[in-house]
């Protein structure tokens, strides 16, 4: 069965506010990259995001997600890459992630 691409709507929206985003040939979003644009990425604009199916690399730098993201982010566990510096996760939400993420690189 072919993967289905990703919503088009939430694509062309996080584009339209600077985040820099890579697809896959099939639709799907492989990278989001939210720290140079102007999205207010907080814990609840996250959860928009739970409908991406195969993201890998996701730059959350200098944004406004904290400890409650972290559940939130343990359900992409496609994850490959994911920076998180200067956001409000604290040591022990890192921590939390690293464990349950073991094949996903996170800068913190």
């Amino acid at each position: 069965m072919p993967k289905q691409p990703d919503d088009p709507e939430l694509i062309a929206t996080l584009e339209s506010q600077g985040v820099v985003v890579r697809l896959r040939k099939s639709g799907q979003v492989h990278t989001l990259d939210f720290s140079k644009s102007s999205f207010p990425l907080d814990d609840q604009a996250l959860l928009q995001l739970d409908s991406l199916q195969s993201l890998e690399v996701l730059n959350c730098e200098n944004t406004a997600i904290s400890d409650a993201s972290v559940t939130t982010l343990l359900k992409h566990q496609n994850l490959k890459l994911m920076t998180l510096t200067g956001t409000g996760i604290s040591i022990e939400g890192i921590k939390r992630l690293r464990q349950n993420m073991i094949g996903c690189r996170i800068i913190a």
